[in-house]
């Protein structure tokens, strides 16, 4: 469609509706679209100023979590994880190199006792802006080990390690929420990191990941409430000044 100022993900827990005050224009062809991939070319023929590089990171950052959070909601989700690595056998500050642990570690997984093994592996950037570790949700997680570590969270569940780890340390918690922590882990893609991944890769994800695609309509506000009366479960408004744009995001129960 040429303008839209809805947007509709049907999610297995769950929908999330994004509704825009103004219409989106959705055209090729549209002026808005021409001006911005001009704007985005001058980045490249010229110098960026401190401004510009701020902008164009936050942006990035703001993508990147916007596509893990919809592959997050598209899956249900048993485990949550924690990666990390011992700097006296892993230098934790190469990404490469812990990139390449991790993928390790992750195909060891699939082929010895999982081969349905679903996962979303984000890095995190350590407070000294140096070193790396990982976090992810897992499902389909077959005869892979989780020994119970003796420790509990603040909730009082049982975290678990994982056993086939060799690299560092591990944690995992069951999920008992698939929602809730698909926006938990989002809030790892931070400026820093973004700013110190440019060019890399963000997140890892199996090949047998479900990906949300999501349907875009144009509808009056009122008729969300009317439609979904008492199935929404959560309302947020957004003002974006610069661009004159109110959004209302809304999840609404199954």
């Amino acid at each position: 469609m040429s303008s839209y100022n809805c947007r509709l993900y049907e999610y297995p827990v769950g929908t999330h509706v994004t509704f825009y005050d103004k219409t989106i224009l959705n055209n090729k062809n549209d002026i808005f679209k021409i001006l911005h991939n001009n704007f985005k070319k001058s980045y490249h023929n010229e110098e960026r100023t401190e401004l510009q590089e701020k902008h164009c990171i936050e942006q990035s950052a703001n993508a990147s979590k916007n596509k893990i959070y919809n592959i997050a909601r598209s899956n249900e989700w048993e485990w949550f994880i924690t990666l990390t690595f011992d700097r006296e056998k892993v230098d934790s500050s190469n990404y490469d190199e812990v990139t390449k642990k991790l993928q390790k570690f992750l195909n060891h997984l699939k082929e010895r006792y999982s081969p349905d093994l679903k996962y979303l592996i984000v890095p995190e950037l350590h407070k000294d802006k140096l070193h790396y570790h990982f976090h992810g949700i897992l499902a389909n997680t077959g005869s892979i080990r989780f020994l119970p570590s003796g420790h509990y969270t603040d909730d009082n569940e049982k975290i678990y390690n994982i056993k086939n780890w060799s690299f560092g340390f591990t944690t995992a918690t069951r999920v008992k929420d698939s929602q809730r922590v698909s926006s938990y882990i989002t809030k790892y893609i931070s400026k820093d990191l973004c700013f110190s991944l440019k060019n890399k890769k963000r997140y890892y994800v199996s090949r047998n990941i479900n990906v949300t695609e999501p349907v875009y309509g144009v509808c009056e506000k009122k008729d969300i409430y009317e439609y979904y009366e008492d199935d929404i479960t959560f309302i947020k408004n957004v003002t974006i000044p610069k661009a004159g744009q109110n959004i209302t995001y809304f999840e609404i129960k199954k």
